[in-house]
């Protein structure tokens, strides 16, 4: 059962099927993709977060790593890992809610039913490693999915602890109508960040690099939700 408030732990995991591994995929209608990279020396890690603004819709969301080269910090080996750490969607209801996913690199690869966004994170600790998040979206039994979406504008941040780089944050939102609450996301992932160094949120500072209005298209869904 979903919680009140927008929150939802994710023990029971209601969106995934435990006793199978297959997922019935007739057709793959929208594919949404990015990157996530970092390198960390010494004892404090690095973490790269990716967020997919998704057409609502059930959807596969998986995690991998495509290349990572890891070295020794006092004769102990160097670690990484990436795996889905949240992901919104609609419940029973139809309200929104944010369902949070324990920080496990377990949680490689999740069936989310009724989906509007993902954000996957990539952690790294004495190396260099890169990472790739991907969202695909079943199609619907639904004559308007033959209209297109708009594309992809993409937003990267920088997450500093006093002054130093400790993060990034990829945001990749619709082009079009989006509704993504960014800033709460934004918000979320760096009080993590705040909690995992051990210091107060207002610590943790978050600055825009850079933003990019993407071109592609692909099939359209519904629009987001608002979250309170």
């Amino acid at each position: 059962m979903c919680e009140r408030g927008g929150i939802q732990r994710a023990g029971s995991r209601p969106c995934i099927n435990p006793r199978s591994l297959i997922y019935p995929c007739p057709v793959i209608d929208w594919v949404g993709y990015g990157w996530m990279a970092g390198e960390a020396t010494g004892p404090s890690p690095f973490f790269a977060d990716l967020t997919i603004e998704v057409p609502r819709g059930d959807v596969v969301a998986a995690a991998a790593f495509t290349g990572f080269s890891m070295g020794q910090w006092e004769h102990q080996p160097g670690t990484a890992a990436v795996f889905l750490r949240e992901y919104g969607q609609y419940d029973a209801s139809g309200k929104a809610q944010v369902v949070d996913a324990s920080p496990d690199p377990a949680n490689g690869v999740f069936a989310i039913h009724d989906c509007f966004f993902v954000r996957f994170r990539m952690t790294v600790q004495q190396g260099n490693a890169f990472a790739r998040g991907l969202v695909f979206r079943l199609a619907a039994d639904d004559t308007a999915m033959a209209a297109t979406v708009p594309g992809l504008s993409t937003r990267d941040y920088r997450v500093t602890f006093g002054g130093k780089l400790s993060g990034k944050h990829r945001i990749m939102t619709l082009a079009r109508g989006s509704r993504l609450p960014a800033e709460t996301i934004l918000n979320r992932a760096s009080g993590e960040a705040a909690r995992f160094f051990g210091v107060e949120r207002r610590e943790v500072a978050v600055t825009t690099v850079r933003g990019r209005r993407g071109g592609g298209r692909g099939r359209r869904g519904s629009t987001g939700p608002r979250l309170a």
